[in-house]
């Protein structure tokens, strides 16, 4: 089923092919590495203790509801998952036998190839929390290698001047001697 953001659905009524409300549209199970929604999970029953599971080929939204194209007890009979999990291959299978359908694109021993809107919404907040970190991270590289930079420059400025200065007292030096030198030679000679 390819709804635009069917996951922003939570919480709206799953109503059946005939117009009978099922439950409220807990999670949404998309097969990993695509936006294709492949499954629903409806919350139903006593303080919404039951979440079954439903194919969403053949549905269809409206303003306020989900239309599955399945009848009420079936999906009441249907299989349970918990909420935000990842399925495994046995209630993959379970989902196809009950519905009666069949998933051409099953590997052998494929594991969890569906994720719930909600684990998948997860990981893709780990993803920008640490993309963002990343870029923190990078820009603080950046300011420290910017202050490395200065601090190198001010050392060696510093060595320039140290250098400078060296120079300065051996000119210094040689300017002493020499005019001890020319002092002494100028003397007169002390009997």
């Amino acid at each position: 089923m390819e709804i635009e953001q069917i996951e922003d659905w939570k919480g709206q009524d799953v109503i059946d092919r005939d117009g009978e409300k099922i439950g409220k549209l807990d999670d949404v199970y998309f097969e990993k590495g695509s936006r294709e929604a492949v499954f629903g999970s409806v919350k139903s029953g006593m303080l919404g203790r039951q979440r079954m599971l439903v194919p969403l080929a053949g549905a269809s939204v409206a303003r306020e509801h989900l239309r599955v194209a399945y009848h009420h007890d079936q999906v009441k009979d249907g299989p349970q998952a918990d909420s935000g999990a990842t399925l495994d291959p046995d209630l993959e299978a379970e989902v196809a036998r009950h519905y009666d359908i069949e998933f051409t694109s099953w590997a052998a021993g494929a594991k969890g190839r569906y994720e719930s809107a909600t684990v998948r919404a997860e990981r893709e907040a780990r993803a920008r929390e640490a993309t963002a970190r990343a870029e923190e991270l990078e820009a603080l590289a950046e300011r420290k290698a910017a202050e490395a930079r200065e601090v190198g420059d001010q050392a060696d400025d510093t060595r320039r001047r140290a250098e400078q200065a060296q120079e300065e007292r051996d000119r210094a030096e040689r300017a002493a001697a020499k005019a001890r030198a020319e002092a002494k030679a100028q003397r007169p000679p002390t009997a």
